[in-house]
């Protein structure tokens, strides 16, 4: 056990820091209590799901040994959790990929993190046939063992591919909690995704504080309908759940009305997610408040309007705030459950148990006074081990051990900390992160685009939308439709902008920068109400 980390009260018996002893755990002491339930599939036992992980991790082992990593390629299933576990079992890192992404991005991903497999099952309306042919077109050709429905020619089928002998005196393989236990791909400030290598102990230690902020036991029943291959989803919702022996509950596919009516039937009594899987609540058919009374608890993201608005609009009074990013674990701040409804709506809380974090001026790097914003500089246990195969992206993040978040907040005197705004030029969509400047390189890339900018603008919901303004070669017609259509096979749906804007020029720095806070404010009036 690494030096200074705090044991809670969640689970001290935890043998150690590792998702395969998470898993072994579960299965000793809750083995009949089920483990994951999504509409449409079968659900899994705490018991079963241990099974069903070995049994991946010798198939694992037997049919793709040199394998070093291996890609989940799947909307949230219990396969999805097989496959997770399965791989820790067998000690690989699993790289979580966004099925919602485009073949090009997925492409990049599997490429560059070096996958050997991938586990797939297509999400609604998006068939994967087209990415195993482009695969095959840049020479990658990973296996594949298909969680789902399989694509034509491409791949393994899930029962068979699991269907081998058990080797007499097999053992899962010997985990490090310094071990990486999960690559994840996010959008920074630069045009391509970097993947986030986290440590076992960093997702499970991460969990095992969040669960107790939550004071969470085996009779909670905890849902999300965040995706699997998101940190939140990841360490927030299923990691959390196991570590309690509680049954983690989801959905392929957030329908108000399905989810509205899960959490008046089974009870939920955690529900949590970004801003929008609470808002979306009160869409559902006959919704009324008291469907929702069982949920005593849950992680939200929003601003404190937001977070009111869920409290009482949607009424489930006792939702926390909080602050995570991805390189940190992902949770870094958050409020214990029964504290006031000020600490708990109106700020992003206390740091959680064995993390550091100054607040520092973002241009000299000096700490800022209590009162003052200053960026997010983090330091613990749950820090990232930095980008995969980018030393120099990870050194800019990662200085003498402290990462530098790129988001600005400010210390109260009772010190809890409120979110003041993002340094990092990107858009939140729905709980995703879009570079704006892999957006800009997908329209240049089209041709006849002399300038692109492209900005975070906010929407009516609260959220943010993404925004572009462009400039045409040579005073070429200028058509907004044609022009999103044709960035549609460039990125995943979530990363076209919402409205593209024709203009004559945009304001400039003497060194040839796009000024974007004098750009908002010409753009602004050129878009519809939001």
């Amino acid at each position: 056990m690494m030096a200074g980390i705090t044991r809670t009260t969640v689970c001290p018996d935890l043998e150690t820091y590792t998702l395969a002893a998470v898993a072994r755990r579960a299965a000793q002491r809750w083995p009949d209590t089920t483990a994951i339930q999504i509409p449409g599939e079968e659900p899994l036992t705490y018991l079963q799901l241990y099974r069903a992980a070995e049994e991946f991790a010798i198939a694992l082992e037997g049919r793709v040994p040199n394998v070093e990593r291996v890609g989940l390629l799947s909307p949230n299933s219990a396969r999805f959790l097989v496959a997770l576990y399965g791989s820790a079992l067998a000690g690989r890192p699993a790289v979580l990929l966004n099925p919602r992404l485009r073949d090009a991005e997925l492409v990049y991903q599997i490429g560059q993190s070096g996958v050997g497999l991938v586990v797939a099952a297509a999400p609604p309306r998006r068939p994967l046939d087209g990415l195993f042919d482009a695969l095959t077109d840049t020479q990658l050709e990973p296996d594949v063992v298909w969680a789902g429905s399989p694509a034509a020619g491409a791949g393994a089928d899930w029962d068979e591919w699991l269907s081998i002998q058990r080797p007499a005196g097999w053992q899962p393989a010997t985990l490090g909690e310094d071990d990486t236990a999960v690559i994840i791909y996010t959008s920074g400030s630069t045009a391509l995704p970097k993947g986030v290598m986290l440590s076992h102990r960093s997702v499970v230690h991460n969990a095992e504080l969040v669960a107790a902020r939550f004071a969470a036991t085996e009779d909670d029943r905890v849902f999300s309908a965040g995706p699997f291959f998101h940190s939140g989803g990841l360490t927030m919702h299923l990691v959390l759940a196991a570590l309690c022996g509680a049954t983690a509950y989801s959905t392929t596919a957030f329908d108000p009305t399905e989810v509205v009516s899960t959490v008046e039937r089974e009870r939920i009594t955690i529900y949590s997610g970004i801003e929008s899987l609470f808002l979306r609540l009160t869409e559902a058919d006959d919704f009324e408040p008291a469907r929702l009374t069982s949920v005593r608890t849950g992680w939200a993201t929003g601003t404190p309007a937001i977070l009111s608005s869920i409290a009482d609009d949607v009424g489930i009074s006792g939702v926390i705030g909080v602050y995570g990013i991805t390189e940190a674990g992902p949770n870094v701040t958050m409020s214990p459950w029964d504290d006031t409804s000020e600490h708990r709506l109106a700020t992003i809380g206390l740091p959680q148990l064995d993390t550091e974090i100054v607040l520092t001026d973002p241009v000299s790097g000096e700490p800022v006074p209590q009162g003052q914003a200053g960026e997010i500089v983090i330091r613990g246990y749950g820090v990232m081990q930095g980008y995969y195969g980018k030393p120099e992206e990870t050194a800019a993040a990662l200085r003498a051990g402290w990462l530098h978040t790129g988001d600005l907040a400010v210390e109260r005197q009772d010190g809890r900390f409120t979110f003041a705004g993002r340094i990092k030029d990107i858009v939140r969509v729905g709980g995703e992160n879009v570079s704006c400047a892999e957006v800009e390189n997908a329209l240049y890339s089209l041709g006849g685009v002399e300038l692109a900018s492209v900005l975070a603008m906010d929407d009516a919901s609260g959220g943010q939308i993404v925004v572009a303004a462009v400039k045409l070669v040579g005073g070429a017609s200028f058509e907004e439709a044609p022009l999103r259509e044709r960035l549609r096979p460039l990125l995943a749906g979530y990363k076209i902008p919402k409205y593209i804007v024709h203009v004559d020029e945009m304001p400039m720095t003497e060194s040839g920068k796009v000024q974007k806070g004098q750009l908002r404010d010409v753009v602004g009036p050129m878009i519809p109400t939001r």
